[in-house]
C-alpha cells in the first residue's frame, strides 16, 4: 500500500516537474505559420494570385461573431467555460498509445492549436503530455480565449489548399471572411471535421450527404448557444449555401500566369531571389502593372476590332501581344501575353519574337541623326532602284550591288527623311543605312534594349534597315520609349518592390539597368517629329490616331504579310506601347473581311482602343517640337540614274508595266487602262470585276486598284499594296552578301 502510495506521489511528482519545464514556444512551427508568396498589382493592395501555402492571417476582430461561434459549435461548445484540455480525450489517447492503438482524442479548441500550431506531427506519448501542459498554459500565455480562438482559425486547414479562416473564405465563397453570412461561416466550420472530403462540390456523393449533416449540426449548435434564431436556423437549413465550383479562378489563369511567372524570372535572373526563396518565404511581391491598365489590354487586343479573335486565330497559329512600358522608368503596366495561360503559356510578349519590318526604321533615322545629319536630308524614293555598299545608285545587276528595292507607294524620286518616315520609304532607309554603317544602325538597336542575338547576325546586311531581324514586343516598347523620355534607356521590368511576409518592410532592395544619353535630347524630339507624320494623313498609321493628343509611332508589316506591328508613344500618358500580330507557321496574314493584315489594320487599331482608354482623365500633352538639328545631305536623286545600256531616249520611249497599280497614273498606261466594269455588284461588295452600288470592300485583287483609284487601299500612301511577290526579291535567310537585303512594308 506504501509502496503504491510511493510509486504514485513519485509520477506525480515526474509530471509535475514535466509540466513545469515544458514551456509554451513563442511562436508556431514552421508549417503552421508558413503562408503563400502574394503578387500584388502596382498599388500593393489588390491581389494578383498566390504561391504555396495559402494562409492570410486576420484578427479576431476581422473574424464575425457568428463566424467564430459556428466554429466554436463545429469543435468546442465548451471553450470559453472548459480549462483547455479534454482529460477523456487524454485518456483516451494514453491508452491507445499504451495498447498500440492510434494515437487520436476528441480535442478541445486549445488542445488543436497546441498540436498543430506549436508542435511538430510526430505521434508520441511524450508528444501527447506536451500537447496537455501546452494547453493547460496557453491561456496565461496569451492572454484570454480570444486569442487562441484567433489563432486557431488562422491555422487550421479547410481543405482546397486553403490554411485558415480567411484563405477559406476566399477559395469557397470569392470573399473577404468580414462579408461571411451565417450559413456560410457553418458551413466552413462543418468541413473543418473532414477538410479535403467535406465539400458540398465533391464528386463523392456519400461525402456530400455528410457534409450536409455535418452542417446542420453546426446550425442546431449555433442555436442553442443563443447565436442564431429560430427564424434564421429554418431558412439556413434549407439547403447549403452556394459555393464556387473547386479550384475555381485558377491562380495562373487568364493573364495572371503571364504576370506572376515573368516577375518569377525577373527576380530570379535579375535579383537573385529564386522562385523558392519567394514561395519559402512567403515574400510579398508588388509589380508595376496596372489593373485598369490590363483590363483596357485584355479589351483593346479582344474586342476593338472585328473577326480578331486571339482564341480563334490561336488555332491558326495566329498570335498577338500587347506590351505598355512606362517610358520615365521602364516600368511595364500593361501586357497581353496571350488569351490564357493555362491555355497557352507562351508568352507573347517576351518569348515571342517576329520579324520587325519597317518598324525597325527609327533606329536607322534616329543613327543618321546621332551622326549629325538632318531631317531635312534627302535620299532616294524610287522603287526599283539598285545600291551599291556605300548607298549609291547603281544600274540593275552591277556587280556587288544589291537586287532592285520596291517600294510599296509611289511618288516623288527624292524625299527628306520626314517624308520617308511617314511613307515607311524602303528605297529611302536602306540608303540612309548605307551610308550611316550597318554596323552603326545595330549598335543602336542594342543601345536601345534590342538583344544582340536578335541584331548580330545581320549587323552587315541591309536588310537591317527593313526588319529582316526577329524582335520582341517588350524590346520593341523600351526601345521607342527611349525616343520618348530625351534618350535614356530604362530596363523594362515588372516588379517595383519585394517586402517581407509580415509585409512590415523591403526584403532586398531592386536594381534595374539604366543607360543615360543614348541619344541628345535634341535627336529624340527630331526622331520624335517625323514619327508624328505617322500617323497622320499621308502616314501609314491614320487608325492610330488620337482625336485629342498627339501620337508618334511606326508601322511594321512584313514581306507576305507575315507579322505586322505598331508602335508608339504619347507625351501623356508616358507609355510606349507595342502592338503585334504575326503567323508562327511564315503564312500570310489573313482575316475575312479585313483581308491581308498589315500594321495600319490591326496593330494601329488594338493601339489606338487601348491608348484612348487609358487616356481617359489624364490631360493631353505636346511633344517638344522638333529642333532640326544637324546638316543636310543630299542622298536622292531628283532624276533617275540610267541603267548601263540605256540612253535618255530609251527612258522617253520606255514603255512602264501597266499590269503594276503604281503605274496606273502613267501617261502611257491611260489608254490602256481597262474599262470600268458596268454590272453591278452586290450592295457593299467590289471584286473588280462588277461595279460597286455602294463602297467596295477591297479584295486582294490588284487590278481593283485600277477600276477604283480613289479607294482608300489604292491611295499611294496606304500600307495594303503589296508588292512581296517580286521574284527578284532575294530569301534574306540565305545570303550572307553585305548587302542582303528584305522587302519591308509599312
Amino acid at each position: 500500500m506504501g509502496g503504491g502510495l510511493f510509486s504514485f506521489l513519485g509520477l506525480a511528482a515526474l509530471i509535475g516537474v514535466a509540466y513545469a519545464q515544458t514551456p509554451v514556444p513563442d511562436q508556431g512551427n514552421e508549417e503552421a505559420t508558413k503562408t503563400a508568396a502574394i503578387f500584388y498589382y502596382r498599388d500593393g493592395k489588390t491581389e494578383i494570385g498566390r504561391l504555396g501555402t495559402n494562409r492570410v492571417p486576420v484578427t479576431f476582430d476581422q473574424i464575425p461573431e457568428h463566424v467564430r461561434y459556428a466554429v466554436i459549435a463545429a469543435e468546442n461548445r465548451t471553450f470559453y467555460t472548459d480549462s483547455g484540455f479534454s482529460v477523456k480525450g487524454i485518456t483516451r489517447a494514453v491508452w491507445n498509445n499504451l495498447t498500440g492503438g492510434e494515437t487520436q482524442g476528441g480535442s478541445t479548441i486549445t488542445q488543436q492549436l497546441a498540436k498543430n500550431y506549436y508542435l511538430t506531427p510526430e505521434q508520441t506519448m511524450s508528444r501527447k503530455f506536451k500537447e496537455m501542459f501546452i494547453s493547460l498554459k496557453l491561456e496565461d500565455k496569451l492572454g484570454s480565449k480570444n486569442k487562441i480562438l484567433e489563432l486557431y482559425l488562422n491555422t487550421i486547414y479547410f481543405g482546397r489548399n486553403s490554411y485558415g479562416i480567411q484563405a477559406a473564405s476566399k477559395s469557397f465563397f470569392g470573399k473577404d471572411v468580414s462579408k461571411l453570412s451565417p450559413d456560410e461561416g457553418a458551413l466552413l466550420a462543418a468541413i473543418i471535421q473532414q477538410p479535403g472530403r467535406f465539400d458540398p462540390r465533391s464528386d463523392d456523393a456519400e461525402a456530400v450527404k455528410q457534409t450536409q449533416a455535418r452542417y446542420l449540426y453546426v446550425l442546431d449548435g449555433m442555436r442553442k448557444m443563443g447565436k442564431l434564431s429560430d427564424a434564421d436556423y429554418a431558412k439556413y437549413s434549407q439547403r447549403m449555401p452556394q459555393t464556387k465550383e473547386i479550384g475555381g479562378s485558377a491562380t495562373f489563369g487568364g493573364q495572371n500566369g503571364y504576370m506572376i511567372k515573368r516577375a518569377l524570372r525577373e527576380l530570379q535572373r535579375d535579383q537573385g531571389i529564386s522562385e523558392d526563396e519567394v514561395i519559402r518565404n512567403g515574400l510579398r511581391v508588388v509589380t508595376t502593372f496596372d489593373r485598369k491598365k490590363m483590363v483596357a489590354a485584355k479589351q483593346a487586343v479582344e474586342k476593338s476590332v472585328p473577326g480578331v479573335d486571339p482564341r480563334k486565330l490561336l488555332k491558326q497559329h495566329v498570335r498577338l501581344g500587347l506590351t505598355s512600358v512606362n517610358t520615365t522608368n521602364g516600368e511595364v503596366e500593361a501586357i497581353y501575353g496571350g488569351p490564357d495561360y493555362l491555355k497557352q503559356s507562351f508568352d507573347n510578349v517576351w518569348a515571342g519574337s517576329a520579324q520587325a519590318g519597317s518598324a525597325m526604321k527609327p533606329y536607322v533615322l534616329a543613327t543618321a541623326l546621332k551622326n549629325g545629319w538632318s531631317l531635312r536630308t534627302t535620299v532616294e524614293n524610287r522603287s526599283g532602284v539598285s545600291f551599291n555598299g556605300s548607298g549609291q545608285v547603281v544600274p540593275a545587276g552591277t556587280p556587288g550591288a544589291l537586287a532592285p528595292i520596291r517600294n510599296s507607294h509611289s511618288g516623288p524620286a527624292a524625299i527628306d527623311l520626314i517624308k520617308a518616315t511617314q511613307e515607311s520609304s524602303n528605297t529611302g532607309f536602306v540608303q540612309l543605312a548605307l551610308k550611316v554603317g550597318v554596323p552603326n544602325v545595330a549598335e543602336t538597336a542594342e543601345n536601345v534594349g534590342i538583344s544582340s542575338d536578335l541584331v548580330e547576325p545581320y549587323k552587315n546586311q541591309a536588310g537591317l534597315a527593313l526588319g529582316i531581324n526577329d524582335i520582341r514586343p517588350i524590346e520593341q516598347a523600351a526601345g521607342y520609349a527611349v525616343f520618348a523620355n530625351g534618350g535614356t534607356y530604362y530596363q523594362p521590368h515588372v516588379v517595383r518592390e519585394v517586402r517581407t511576409k509580415d509585409n512590415a518592410g523591403e526584403y532586398k532592395k531592386l536594381n534595374w539597368k539604366v543607360r543615360k544619353d543614348v541619344f541628345s535630347e535634341n535627336v529624340t524630339r527630331d526622331v520624335t517629329y517625323a514619327m508624328q507624320q505617322v500617323v497622320k494623313p499621308g502616314g501609314t498609321a491614320t487608325a492610330a490616331a488620337l482625336s485629342d493628343r498627339p501620337v508618334a509611332g511606326k508601322t511594321g508589316t512584313t514581306e507576305k504579310n507575315v507579322a505586322t506591328w505598331f508602335v508608339g508613344f504619347t507625351a501623356n500618358p508616358k507609355l510606349s506601347t507595342a502592338v503585334t500580330m504575326f503567323n508562327d507557321k511564315k503564312k500570310t496574314l489573313y482575316i475575312p473581311g479585313l483581308g491581308e493584315i498589315s500594321g495600319g489594320v490591326v496593330p494601329a487599331r488594338i493601339w489606338h482602343a487601348y491608348t484612348a482608354a487609358v487616356a481617359q482623365g489624364t490631360t493631353p500633352e505636346q511633344f517638344a517640337p522638333p529642333v532640326f538639328g544637324g546638316d543636310q545631305q543630299t542622298f536622292g536623286k531628283t532624276t533617275p540614274t540610267p541603267t548601263a545600256s540605256e540612253t535618255p531616249e530609251d527612258r522617253e520611249t520606255e514603255q512602264p508595266d501597266c499590269e503594276d497599280p503604281r503605274n496606273r497614273r502613267h501617261p502611257k498606261c491611260a489608254q490602256q487602262t481597262p474599262t470600268a466594269p458596268t454590272t453591278p455588284c452586290p450592295p457593299g461588295q467590289g471584286n473588280g470585276n462588277c461595279l460597286p452600288s455602294s463602297t467596295p470592300t477591297p479584295p486582294n485583287n490588284d487590278k481593283f486598284c485600277e477600276y477604283f483609284p480613289n479607294h482608300p487601299r489604292c491611295q499611294g500612301n496606304d500600307d495594303d499594296d503589296d508588292d512581296s511577290n517580286d521574284p527578284t526579291n532575294p530569301n534574306p535567310q540565305q545570303q550572307s552578301s553585305p548587302l542582303t537585303y528584305s522587302r519591308s512594308r509599312p
